[in-house]
């Protein structure tokens, strides 16, 4: 059930077009997970939100979040739980990409790339199933971590 994107269409446009009202904590909530740069985890969005409207409420981030999720427009991801048991969330991407996280420092890293893709359709030549979301998560060491750099202000995870 992959959402697709179109050029110049918002988060807002796609949860309009799908018959939800629109409220302007709703655009709020889309816009901040919209311009993320990273995985924002509720809280995270939750106080984001706040600095920008002081009246919006835990709660109304928390419907959004599992209404965005429910109609297939975010994903909610564990990221190999790198800071506990965090969820993190991200706007449903039109290309397929994976999760590269790194155990030492919790970076993430999307590549992403015709491997995917064709990954894709070689699991549907040799089975038949017809993938539409690949959520795949990889933890190891990244490059600065493995070259013994330590990255300031980030944690040893294992």
């Amino acid at each position: 059930m992959g959402t697709t994107t179109l050029p110049g269409e918002t988060l807002t446009d796609r949860l309009r077009a799908q018959g939800v009202r629109i409220t302007p904590q709703r655009a709020l909530i889309a816009k901040l997970l919209e311009n993320a740069r990273d995985h924002l985890d509720a809280e995270s969005v939750y106080h984001m939100a706040r600095r920008s409207d002081h009246r919006i409420h835990r709660a109304t981030v928390y419907r959004t979040l599992a209404t965005l999720k429910k109609l297939h427009l975010i994903d909610e991801l564990d990221l190999m739980h790198v800071e506990g048991e965090r969820h993190f969330y991200e706007v449903r991407p039109s290309t397929l990409h994976i999760h590269l996280v790194c155990l030492t420092c919790g970076s993430v890293q999307e590549p992403e790339g015709r491997f995917w893709e064709s990954m894709k359709g070689k699991v549907f030549r040799e089975t038949g199933f017809k993938p539409e979301i690949i959520r795949l998560e990889m933890g190891g060491r990244c490059s600065t971590c493995r070259s013994g750099k330590v990255r300031k202000g980030k944690n040893k995870i294992y």
